[in-house]
C-alpha cells in the first residue's frame, strides 16, 4: 500500500502519528533513533502496514498482475495499484466525502510536520500542492508519479508506463484491496 492507504488506515490516530506513518519511507533514516512516543508509534504503524501487506495472499496475487518487464519494480506497481483501487472505490473504505477527507489529511499533516523538521514540511507541501493522493486515483496522475520516480533513479526507469497495467487490471486490484484493507485496518486498530 502506498501513501493514500497509509493515511486512511491511520486517520484515527493523533495528527503527529498519522504524519510519521505517511512520511516514514522518506524520513526513516533521520528518525530511526528518535525516541519520541509519537514517532515510535507512527513508525510501528507504518511497519505493520507494510509487513502485513507485503506478506499477504492478496499482495502475492497482485504481483502476478505485473508484467515481466516490470518484475524488478513489481512491489511499487502493486502498492500504487492498491492505492488506485482504494481511490476509485472510496465509498467502500470510508463513508465520508473523499475530497473532504483528503483535504483534512493534508491539513492535519501540515499542522504537525514542523515537529519532524524542514524536510517533513517540504514533503507535505509538495504532497498537497501536487495533490498526490488524488494523483493516485487517476491514470494521468499515476503516469506523472512513475515519471517522477524514474527521473530520480535509473533503476526505476522501467516503471514508466505501469499505469496502463494498473488501469487494465483495476477490477483485480479492487477485488484484492477489498479483501486486504479490512484485515490491515483491524491490525492497525489492535496496536
Amino acid at each position: 500500500m502506498n501513501l493514500l492507504s497509509h493515511a486512511l488506515l491511520s486517520r484515527a490516530e493523533p495528527d503527529d502519528v498519522l504524519t510519521v506513518n505517511v512520511l516514514w519511507d522518506f524520513l526513516s533514516k533521520d528518525l530511526r533513533q528518535d525516541s519520541r512516543e509519537f514517532v515510535q508509534r507512527g513508525a510501528l504503524i507504518h511497519r505493520v502496514i507494510d509487513r502485513e501487506t507485503d506478506t499477504s495472499e492478496e499482495f502475492q496475487s497482485a504481483l502476478k498482475l505485473v508484467s515481466r518487464k516490470r518484475e524488478s519494480v513489481a512491489g511499487i506497481v502493486v502498492d500504487m495499484g492498491l492505492d488506485y483501487a482504494l481511490y476509485r472505490e472510496w465509498d467502500f473504505y470510508c463513508p465520508d466525502l473523499r475530497s473532504r477527507i483528503i483535504d483534512t489529511l493534508y491539513e492535519r499533516m501540515r499542522e504537525t510536520a514542523h515537529a519532524l523538521g524542514a524536510e517533513a514540511e517540504r514533503l507535505i507541501s509538495a504532497m498537497r500542492n501536487g495533490n498526490w493522493f488524488k494523483a493516485y486515483g487517476e491514470p494521468s496522475g499515476l503516469e506523472e508519479v512513475f515519471k517522477r520516480m524514474a527521473s530520480r533513479n535509473r533503476f526505476l526507469e522501467v516503471i514508466v508506463g505501469a499505469e496502463e497495467e494498473i488501469v487494465s487490471e483495476v477490477d483485480s486490484y479492487a477485488k484484492l484491496m477489498r479483501s486486504l484493507y479490512p484485515k490491515i485496518q483491524g491490525m492497525v486498530n489492535d496496536l
